[in-house]
């Protein structure tokens, strides 16, 4: 299977991609290559087919082809700009960037490929995993830019889904609980690990944890 992870050098994406490394090739998308070049040789060690890095920035215009020429089954979205921003410190400056990153990129993206499987037959699948936290379910003063942002994007995968029936396959993943975004622990190990199981099990949403943020 080809996997492209979006945001792979966070703690989160770099236990996908361990989790997800045997036997699959890789996509590695990130701003920070020297990360992206460690984690590559901590894929192939862990007998993934190949890993190729995509040093891209999601609030820069997108032009997939330019960044991967291969057809893609999976696409695992861990990128965010906006998890931790509150409505009172947004620069009406960076607008652009926090909408690129947590809404039009990864959507520009997911479209591409699907158009390329959409040609490719009735019976192929992209698989879209598409992760949150818990406030993409809770309208919080403080974060109701955040929940817009994932909210909205829900709703233009929604449209996807219409059009492009059994080929895009997504699960929501909405995290209950506390990250730790300075290193990889148990928790993003786990969750990459629930991540599979889910697909496994056909589920179209999940929430691991229940803490809350």
């Amino acid at each position: 299977m080809k996997i492209l992870v979006l945001g792979a050098s966070s703690t989160i994406g770099s236990s996908i991609v361990k989790s997800f490394a045997k036997d699959n090739k890789l996509f590695l998308l990130s701003t920070k290559r020297e990360k992206l070049e460690t984690l590559k040789k901590e894929a192939l060690a862990l007998e993934c087919q190949s890993t190729k890095i995509v040093e891209a920035d999601l609030q820069s215009p997108i032009i997939v082809t330019n960044l991967i020429s291969e057809s893609i089954d999976m696409i695992i979205n861990v990128a965010c700009a906006s998890s931790s921003l509150k409505n009172y410190n947004i620069e009406h400056h960076r607008h652009q960037y926090y909408t690129a990153v947590d809404l039009s990129s990864p959507l520009v993206i997911l479209e591409h490929f699907l158009k390329e499987k959409s040609k490719q037959g009735e019976n192929t699948q992209l698989y879209y995993i598409f992760i949150n936290t818990i406030l993409s379910k809770i309208k919080s003063p403080d974060y109701s830019i955040y929940y817009s942002y994932k909210i909205l994007q829900q709703e233009y995968m929604s449209g996807f889904q219409r059009k492009y029936g059994d080929i895009l396959k997504s699960i929501n993943v909405i995290v209950g609980t506390q990250i730790d975004r300075t290193k990889e622990t148990k928790k993003t190990i786990d969750l990459a690990n629930r991540i599979k199981l889910a697909i496994k099990r056909n589920e179209s949403e999940f929430i691991f944890g229940f803490e809350g943020k």
